[in-house]
């Protein structure tokens, strides 16, 4: 007995010891930097931590952590909350010193592009482009490019255009109790665009309150669904772990949705392989769209004028394929259902920004007859409908920060006015959210949203609606202060896709209907709006930026 009790003593000790001693090494490291040091006992990516924080969030919820510099810093999401206050206090760059690795905060916009200019964890079904590195991810990133063209951007107009239609229609159903699950209901459309571009997979949209949700998965889209909610379990746990017997129910549906999505994955490839076999031309969908690029790179290079070694690129393989259907699902859809939840609800607490998208819009889009709205004749006009997207994108970024990592090789980075020579083994963080919102980039306001920041004008004084509209261009941001959708040559190859939907989606909605807040008993039209944008901002990150809270507010839709 006493030995047991001196092994329950010991082992937490020695653990401590360790922990002490790695610390110091690290600030070791961190002091010849000559940047200013936070210290912190864990790691912000500590699989323990992370758990403790997902498992009891009420705690870190209503006690005051903040306080405490090192569990603010090693909190999920602090960069949503902290904005560009530390950076503002420390400067351009910070280093927080943990017993695992010592983290470098970034928010000087040219070190942002240099950082980039040199990835992540999305390895569940397969190795991808955004998991590869040098030569590797050139090669990826060649064979993967195909699918993402102007050809599957009609496809995704035309079908964002009917799902949101579908969509309007239910939501003018709810009448005055207004819409329950806006931001559960720009989910499901975003995931029936998906499930159109990349397997020609038409669902009926159904409003979230009516699905019902059966013990397993059915379909590819009930498979995926599951999967793209569980994503940051599916990451940290393998796939075996889900098979385990005594787990929780929720766990063994994510386990079978993996499965059964990977069956299904399977079957498409190897369906695509005998079409092709013989000759035959192939569905058309991404997996279709992967094999054959792949397969006609590594037989012919980019151009007929290639030759020699350059002349053939290494064909994907079947677990290459698997992994970057999944990650163009993943990005594809989270990164877009997010943004446009964020601005249903923000063009709601906004009404002034409803009717001055509404104006371009009426002026664009003559016919209700909605198959007259050609993609590439409409698409590039309605730029104050994209200025929407961009805006959300800049204060709520799915992705508060992507961390780079330097690997085994110290490297160089010219931040706060000076080289700085970063050790091996530290993760370098541009941190997206004080870039988005720091006032030297961004002026004065740059923790309001709005729209029209985005929105420049060669005749500003015109007092003609089609004269303004015309001369209105989209904002170039300084290089590096705008990370919406990556930077340099990793940026995201989805980028015009999640555009294209975004805009379809607005577009429908908007053009000829207003939204407003279900207002509560006692409240003024103007309270409900300012209890709309509290709910907005009330947010938290588990692997990307979602509300705690979004079907709190009901919603009313009405035509104009």
């Amino acid at each position: 007995m006493a030995n047991i009790t001196l092994l329950l003593v010991a082992i937490p000790l020695l653990w401590l010891l360790w922990g002490a001693f790695n610390l110091f090494a690290n600030y070791q490291k961190a002091s010849r930097l000559r940047v200013p040091l936070v210290f912190a006992p864990v790691s912000p990516d500590n699989p323990m931590w992370i758990a403790i924080q997902t498992a009891f969030p009420f705690v870190f919820q209503y006690v005051p952590f903040q306080s405490i510099p090192w569990i603010r810093y090693c909190r999920l999401g602090w960069e949503f909350h902290d904005r560009y206050k530390t950076h503002e206090r420390l400067g351009d760059a910070w280093m927080l010193v943990t017993p695992n690795r010592n983290w470098l905060y970034v928010a000087q916009n040219d070190a942002a592009v240099d950082i980039f200019s040199r990835n992540q964890m999305l390895n569940v079904f397969g190795p991808n482009v955004s998991t590869a590195e040098g030569p590797e991810w050139q090669r990826q990133r060649k064979l993967t490019a195909t699918p993402f063209n102007d050809q599957k951007n009609v496809l995704v107009w035309a079908e964002a255009l009917r799902q949101a239609e579908d969509m309007l229609r239910s939501w003018l159903a709810y009448g005055e109790k207004g819409v329950p699950s806006t931001a559960d209901d720009s989910r499901t459309l975003a995931l029936h665009v998906l499930a159109f571009a990349a397997f020609q997979k038409s669902y009926p949209f159904k409003s979230w309150v009516n699905q019902n949700s059966s013990d397993r998965p059915t379909t590819y889209r009930d498979s995926l669904a599951i999967i793209l909610k569980n994503v940051l379990i599916i990451l940290v746990l393998p796939v075996k772990a889900f098979a385990i017997p005594f787990l929780p129910a929720k766990w063994a549906r994510v386990g079978w949705a993996v499965t059964e999505f990977r069956r299904y994955m399977l079957a498409q490839l190897a369906e695509e392989k005998q079409l092709a076999a013989e000759g035959k031309q192939g569905s058309g969908n991404l997996i279709s769209n992967l094999l054959r690029a792949s397969d006609e790179m590594g037989q012919s290079g980019q151009s007929t004028r290639q030759t020699g070694p350059a002349r053939g690129l290494k064909p994907l393989t079947q677990d290459e394929i698997l992994g970057n259907v999944f990650v163009f699902n993943f990005a594809g859809h989270d990164t877009t259902a997010i943004s446009l939840g964020y601005s249903m609800l923000l063009m709601v607490a906004h009404p002034g920004v409803q009717d001055w998208v509404a104006e371009e819009l009426n002026h664009y889009l003559l016919s209700d007859d909605r198959q007259s709205w050609k993609y590439d004749e409409v698409f590039p006009k309605l730029k104050r409908t994209l200025a929407v997207l961009l805006e959300t994108l800049r204060l709520y970024n799915p992705l508060p920060g992507i961390p780079k990592y330097t690997g085994d090789q110290p490297q160089v980075l010219q931040a706060n006015g000076r080289d700085i020579n970063i050790p091996k083994d530290t993760l370098v963080v541009p941190n997206l959210m004080a870039l988005h919102t720091h006032p030297r980039y961004w002026g004065e306001d740059s923790l309001t949203w709005r729209p029209s920041r985005w929105i420049e004008t060669s005749d500003p004084h015109t007092s003609t609606l089609g004269t303004r509209l015309r001369t209105e261009n989209i904002m170039s941001p300084s290089k590096g202060s705008f990370i919406a959708w990556s930077e340099g040559m990793r940026n995201c190859p989805g980028k015009k896709f999640a555009q294209v939907e975004f805009v379809a989606t607005m577009a429908t909605v908007f053009r000829n209907h207003k939204a407003r807040p279900v207002v509560k008993q006692g409240e003024t039209l103007d309270e409900a709006m300012v209890r709309v944008l509290n709910v907005v901002k009330n947010s938290t990150v588990e692997l990307l930026l979602q509300m705690k809270d979004p079907d709190s507010v009901a919603v009313t839709w009405a035509p104009r």
